[in-house]
């Protein structure tokens, strides 16, 4: 008999060897184990069973046990963004000690392929039960972020779909079905979170930071910009999760808005899951936003539809909030519910017999072979080929010896770029040009690229060789959470580097931007001698096989920008604190829909390899 178990490695209920609360007393039998009741139902009974005491250490990710009720502790908090991640929730140690590391998600969005988006996520969820089965990962998944890229400085661009809200709201109308959905009808295979809700789309710039930024939004943009994405989110996707951002929306901290939660989502959108903070964003209502004082956040919070803190902050607080009459019961116990309402429909106080996703295992359904494949298709669709004169792509026979250089040619985690977990393993740039030809390799400089020292060695190696790779770009040490940029131009000496291979080349260069976010490659693209140019954004534990497949032509590139490439001024004067998306006093307008300039390259720009013409098929004229 299976056995529910909260195993400190894993940090999360799991299936293996554990019993669930039904089936002993004195929860069996009871309407917490009723099948045929609807899992609201359920969920009140369990809530309606609990102390005081017992519900306030509830309300954190980490949730505390009952154990008077064989309910066992649990950790809300679980990563799963371009696959299982590392985080509270997870745990890399044997028997599990890698997972698949897919695209990061700005490069899968560039495939513009929605069967893509869902069954990449299908395969995250699979990797996902297989690990929770051994306790070592929890079931829901603070997954994905569809917020947009509104400025190009944004640290945290390249984990969402791109800037525009229709594919970014396509994306988790897949995504967050294939994450959730599988073969048991009954059960969530694993629980979705649309996030961050909303408005969020800066970490620290402008003398403010995402845990006081009060966003000024208008209607306007709010209804065309800001909440697609998470609407299509609920009514499409049917995600079981969301959560609520740190930052504040036109003076309401985001975890105390009623509207946005109980109102749209709830109310109007029919969202039926929980909803969690970010993790110390309930602290932040009261703390940095200064919304409420401590008794009233925690009211503020719960009565607008928040179910969860990630954080201390109602563990430390909500049972003075109550005993001072100011956070009602029936906030408490709608919370509550709606948490057991999840786990219950993600089989916890459900037949182990009723549940083939417990039958899942790492020895057969984690990183397997169809994973690894995927990962590497995902790369592959996800190339975007800015710039061809016709040299590409390359014959390995005539061209036997290529430089790889560039700060980014080697690069391995930096494929992966955030929210990622244990890869089986990285191909580099360099080793994926390796299975093709003799390679010469030259750093050049590292992203930061703050000194020339090593550029003699690229521009020998180029010089040398019969074609060049030259892999440009940043990394997490420029763009990440918490961390905005302040330029989007090649960093450093960048822009110098590349001037110096492309004169110093023997044969024809293609430039490859390694970048999630938008950076200003405009001296490869006037420069006759860069005769190609390839983005990837961050493509994955396969990325540098999938680069090497396009430039030699096993792969005809087919992706598509998702996201505008400025020039390094358009952000010159533009605050990243300035929420319009329309053109206005030092603002050019952001985003391919109201840009006025001229970008480096176009939202939706790629080539491929095959020409193509097109005519009038109309009907002729007798």
């Amino acid at each position: 008999m299976l056995k529910a178990v909260f195993l400190s490695v894993g940090c999360a209920w799991v299936a293996a060897g554990a019993q669930f609360p039904c089936t002993m007393a004195p929860l069996q039998g009871t309407a917490a184990c009723d099948t045929s009741q609807t899992p609201s139902a359920r969920a009140q009974y369990i809530v309606s069973q609990l102390t005081l005491d017992e519900k306030v250490g509830l309300f954190s990710n980490w949730a505390w046990s009952v154990p008077r009720l064989n309910i066992d502790a649990y950790q809300w908090w679980s990563e799963a963004l371009h696959g299982v991640a590392s985080s509270p929730g997870v745990s890399f140690a044997q028997p599990t000690p890698n997972a698949t590391s897919f695209p990061q998600v700005i490069t899968t969005a560039a495939s513009y392929n929605k069967t893509l988006w869902g069954t990449i996520s299908s395969a995250i969820s699979t990797e996902a039960r297989a690990m929770n089965n051994v306790g070592h990962a929890g079931l829901t998944f603070w997954t994905p972020n569809i917020n947009l890229i509104r400025d190009p400085r944004w640290g945290r661009g390249h984990e969402t779909p791109g800037e525009d809200p229709v594919t970014t709201a396509t994306y988790a109308a897949h995504f967050v079905p294939g994450l959730q959905e599988g073969e048991d009808s009954k059960h969530l295979k694993a629980s979705a979170c649309c996030k961050h809700y909303y408005g969020y789309d800066m970490e620290d710039s402008d003398g403010a930071d995402r845990h006081n930024f009060n966003a000024i939004i208008s209607l306007q943009d709010e209804a065309d910009t800001y909440l697609p994405a998470f609407h299509s989110c609920v009514v499409n996707g049917r995600a079981s999760g969301m959560m609520c951002s740190y930052n504040a929306v036109n003076g309401t901290p985001s975890c105390a808005n009623e509207r946005i939660m109980n109102g749209f989502a709830r109310g109007k959108w029919g969202f039926d899951g929980y909803i969690t903070s970010d993790c110390g964003a309930v602290a932040d209502v009261c703390n940095n936003h200064h919304y409420a004082n401590q008794d009233d956040t925690c009211r503020d919070v719960l009565q607008a539809g928040m179910d969860s803190d990630c954080g201390s902050f109602l563990g430390d607080n909500l049972n003075t909030s109550i005993s001072h009459g100011v956070t009602p019961m029936s906030a408490v116990d709608t919370a509550l519910e709606h948490l057991f309402g999840v786990q219950i429909r993600l089989g916890m106080y459900d037949p182990a017999s009723e549940q083939p996703y417990l039958n899942y295992s790492y020895t057969t359904d984690l990183n397997t072979p169809a994973h690894q494949q995927l990962a590497l298709e995902a790369a592959r669709q996800g190339m975007v080929l800015l710039k061809n004169d016709g040299t590409f792509p390359l014959d390995a026979t005539k061209y036997p010896t290529v430089a790889v250089v560039g700060p980014n040619a080697n690069a391995t985690t930096t494929m992966q770029a955030s929210y990622q977990g244990n890869a089986p393993y990285l191909i580099s740039p360099l080793m994926g040009v390796s299975k093709y030809a003799k390679t010469l390799y030259a750093e050049g400089c590292d992203t930061n690229c703050s000194n020339q020292t090593g550029f003699p060695a690229a521009t020998e190696a180029a010089a040398q060789a019969d074609a060049t790779v030259l892999v440009i770009g940043i990394s997490t040490e420029q763009e990440r959470e918490s961390h905005d940029r302040t330029s989007i131009a090649l960093p450093g000496y960048q822009e110098d580097l590349v001037t110096a291979v492309l004169s110093a080349a023997k044969g024809p260069v293609m430039v490859v931007v390694m970048a999630g976010g938008s950076v200003d490659f405009t001296v490869a693209k006037v420069n006759p001698l860069a005769k190609g140019i390839m983005w990837v954004g961050y493509p994955g534990q396969s990325g540098g096989e999938a680069i090497a497949d396009v430039v030699f032509g096993a792969v005809n590139p087919s992706g598509r920008l998702p996201h505008t490439q400025y020039p390094k001024d358009y952000t010159n004067g533009l605050s990243m604190l300035d929420m319009n998306m329309r053109p206005g006093t030092s603002n050019p307008g952001r985003t391919y829909r109201f840009y006025t300039g001229t970008p480096v390259y176009a939202f939706g720009s790629g080539l491929s390899y095959t020409s193509f013409s097109y005519k009038n098929a109309g009907p002729s004229v007798s």
